[in-house]
């Protein structure tokens, strides 16, 4: 299928969700996070803050900041970097109106040991169709040997992604019903 149409199809599917349904599968995605091994034993925390109607963050970053180190992308021209908060107060309107931070301790992309990162669609490969600017991409090809955490609903799962060699597999997909 169309990368596109994939995420056109995915957009709505989100936006179908019922208040209730978002945030019981948001309650759960942010349980399985949080006690993950992986994330329990990482030092350095790499999480995007998300956009209303996707796997919402909020809740995971605020919940991190209380015993990790944990940083989060600003786009930069044509880089997404990652920069250390403490603080949900230290994000603020950013590129595409995402939040974004506005702090300056810029995190290597070697340092983070375990990164959350966004999707639309993924497949059994754990590979992921994301907004189409390729900064996840661009930013693993950095030095990044953390481990690629995606977050999703179960229903954003289809069977094949088209790729090329620039893109890279996640290790693992969490959703609502792994």
């Amino acid at each position: 299928m169309d990368k596109q149409l994939l995420r056109k199809i995915m957009k709505e599917k989100r936006l179908a969700l019922t208040s209730q349904t978002f945030s019981l599968y948001n309650q759960q995605i942010l349980s399985k996070v949080l006690t993950h091994p992986r994330v329990q034993e990482a030092k350095i925390i790499g999480c995007y803050v998300s956009l209303p109607r996707e796997v919402d963050t909020l809740a995971i970053i605020q919940t991190l900041l209380l015993h990790k180190r944990v940083c989060v992308p600003k786009v930069e021209g044509s880089q997404m970097n990652f920069y250390e908060i403490h603080s949900l107060d230290e994000l603020h309107s950013g590129c595409f109106h995402v939040l974004e931070p506005v702090t300056s301790h810029f995190i290597e992309p070697g340092d983070i040991d375990c990164m959350l990162v966004p999707l639309l669609a993924y497949d059994q490969n754990n590979y992921r169709v994301g907004y189409g600017k390729g900064y996840y991409d661009r930013y693993f090809q950095r030095n990044f040997h953390g481990y690629k955490m995606g977050l999703a609903f179960s229903f954003q799962y289809v069977d094949h992604i088209d790729y090329d060699v620039y893109d890279y597999p996640l290790d693992e997909i969490i959703h609502e019903m792994s």
